[in-house]
């Protein structure tokens, strides 16, 4: 037998063939094996749900009338069962009314060939619902690489995130420890001079009292300093353990954002941008605080980069926050100098970035929507006009809201 030219362009797919006819089967056989196919035979519906559970077909060419199960029921099963529903299923039938068209199509079949079979138009109906199949594959494989980049990146971010608190806990943590230190030092010499001062025959009292006066005022100074550590290391650790986890728990709000502009000071402190939160000290919900903070994080190195010009703009940023029914309300604005009108729209967008010259990963605003519309399952959008600053206005639902 002369094979066609693209006898084996079909030759890593299976066919199942449920007919009882032994002429119909013999003529699609001979027919499809030609391009390659590999033929599987039942002649009832009960032999193909029995065959599809040894070997898996790409497609399934289904006879209508047939004594036993019909072709109806038999797809039915097919598509009830979650190992064979997604295989494709073509009907062979006589049967031409709307009726019978429609009810295959509400149980799941893809198409129809009519009987007498034309050979060239069931191939062309299989070429076509396998380009399809192998397409719809094809997608959601892109689909599920997409979804773990997503992840990867938004995991990226989140260490990125942390690794800005580290940097800035780091410097605050300094500054405190190293006035700590200071003031222990001048405690030691003060006290040594307290020493000599008793071992003198005379006691110079105004010396005495002198020394006494600069012990009292470094030893305050030594406490409040490592009280101001001590509160340091518990936000750290307090907000390090959030941004690593994405479980819910209850939290109150305001320590929250208070802790993330304590742990970002440093980058702050040398600006002339004043920062205003408005968000009630009593309200507590239940939902992730690692999202949140890295949102909040976000926003605000956003804001002093872009909005403020690398801190160099003066200005103001404003956080607030309450809660509206089971709707947690944030709304963040600041009085930068905006986004442009033809950007506004693409913020969101992964690798989207005006400062790209400068190190700028256009990560930032594409994680903060993605944690809100994914993982809180909230909305956000932005509101801005160039040289007016921007509003950033987000809600997502909360499972649980208490008072104390």
């Amino acid at each position: 037998m002369n094979l066609p030219d693209n006898s084996l362009k079909f030759q890593d797919y299976t066919i199942l063939i449920i007919d009882d006819n032994p002429t119909n089967l013999n003529v699609l056989v001979d027919y499809l094996e030609e391009y390659g196919f590999e033929i599987m035979i039942a002649k009832s519906g009960e032999m193909g749900l029995k065959r599809v559970k040894v070997t898996k077909p790409n497609i399934i060419l289904l006879d209508v009338m047939m004594p036993g199960i019909d072709g109806f029921e038999t797809c039915r099963q097919l598509k009830a069962d979650e190992n064979t529903k997604d295989i494709p299923i073509i009907f062979m039938t006589a049967l031409d009314s709307v009726e019978d068209k429609v009810t295959g199509f509400e149980l799941g079949a893809v198409d129809y060939v009519t009987k007498p079979i034309e050979q060239k138009e069931v191939l062309a109906r299989i070429n076509t619902h396998l380009n399809i199949q192998d397409l719809t594959y094809k997608l959601n494989h892109k689909i599920e690489e997409l979804t773990l980049t997503r992840k990867e990146l938004v995991q990226s971010e989140k260490m990125a995130s942390l690794g800005r608190l580290v940097a800035g806990f780091a410097h605050e943590l300094n500054t405190p420890l190293g006035v700590a230190i200071g003031s222990a030092s001048t405690l030691q010499i003060e006290t040594k001079r307290i020493n000599e001062i008793m071992e003198q025959e005379e006691v110079d009292v105004d010396e005495l009292l002198s020394s006494l006066d600069s012990v009292d005022k470094s030893s305050n100074l030594a406490l409040s300093n490592l009280e101001r550590a001590a509160n340091l290391v518990t936000s750290f650790k307090r907000t390090a353990i959030d941004q690593t986890s994405d479980e819910f728990i209850s939290f109150k709000v305001k320590e929250l954002v208070d802790n993330i502009i304590n742990l970002l000071h440093n980058h702050f402190k040398t600006t002339a941008i004043e920062i205003l939160v408005d968000c009630s000290k009593e309200l507590i919900i239940t939902s992730i605080p690692g999202a949140l903070e890295q949102i909040i994080t976000n926003l605000l190195m956003n804001s002093l980069i872009h909005g403020f010009n690398e801190g160099l703009d003066s200005g103001t940023i404003s956080i607030n926050i309450k809660l509206v029914g089971e709707i947690l309300h944030l709304e963040y604005s600041d009085t930068g100098k905006g986004i442009a009108q033809e950007n506004l729209e693409k913020i969101f967008e992964p690798f989207f970035t005006t400062n790209r010259a400068n190190g700028g990963s256009g990560l930032g605003m594409y994680i903060c929507y993605n944690l809100i519309t994914n993982q809180l399952k909230g909305d956000i959008n932005c509101e801005s006009t160039s040289g007016k600053g921007s509003i950033f206005k987000i809600d997502f639902p909360t499972i649980l809201k208490n008072e104390i």
